[in-house]
C-alpha cells in the first residue's frame, strides 16, 4: 500500500463555500486525476475513501461537494435541494466547474489527464461538464433507479 496525503479543500459554488476532499498519492510527479461526485445527500466518507482509494493506485482525486459541507440525511431536505439543481443545467455546471478547477489547480495534476466519476447527483454534475464541452479523459456515473 503506498502512501496517500489528504486534505481539505474550501471553494465557493452555487453560493456556498464547498469543502471536498483531496487525496494525492505518493510522490512528486504530475499525474492522471480523477473529479468524484457524490449521492444527492452530498459528501461522506464513502466518497472520501474511494478519492483515497484512487490515490493509492496513482490518482490525484477529488470528492467534491454539493452542500456547503453539509450531509443531508432527510430525504425531504436533500430532495428540496437536489430536485432544483438537477433541473438547472447552469447550477450543475457551476458546481462541477469550480470542483474541477480546484482539481486543476493542484500542482500533481496533469491538466491534460483527468476523468469524472460520480454518484447520482454527482454523476448527473459529470455529464453537465461533458455536455458543456470539458475536455475529461473520461465520464463515468452510476444511478440507481
Amino acid at each position: 500500500m503506498t502512501t496517500v496525503t489528504t486534505r481539505t479543500v474550501e471553494y465557493p459554488a452555487d453560493g456556498l463555500t464547498m469543502i471536498g476532499h483531496l487525496a494525492l498519492p505518493a510522490g512528486v510527479d504530475r499525474g492522471p486525476a480523477v473529479l468524484l461526485g457524490p449521492e444527492g445527500p452530498g459528501l461522506s466518507d464513502v466518497e472520501r475513501r474511494r478519492a483515497d482509494a484512487l490515490a493509492e493506485l496513482g490518482y490525484v482525486a477529488l470528492a467534491f461537494d454539493l452542500h456547503g459541507g453539509r450531509y443531508l440525511s432527510d430525504p425531504e431536505e436533500m430532495l428540496a435541494r437536489c430536485l432544483p439543481l438537477l433541473a438547472d443545467h447552469d447550477r450543475m455546471r457551476g458546481i462541477g466547474h469550480a470542483a474541477l478547477d480546484v482539481l486543476r489547480a493542484e500542482p500533481r495534476t496533469d491538466p491534460d489527464r483527468i476523468a469524472a466519476v460520480g454518484y447520482g447527483t454527482g454523476g448527473a454534475i459529470g455529464l453537465e461538464l461533458g455536455r458543456d464541452g470539458v475536455n475529461l479523459r473520461a465520464i463515468g456515473t452510476v444511478n440507481a433507479l
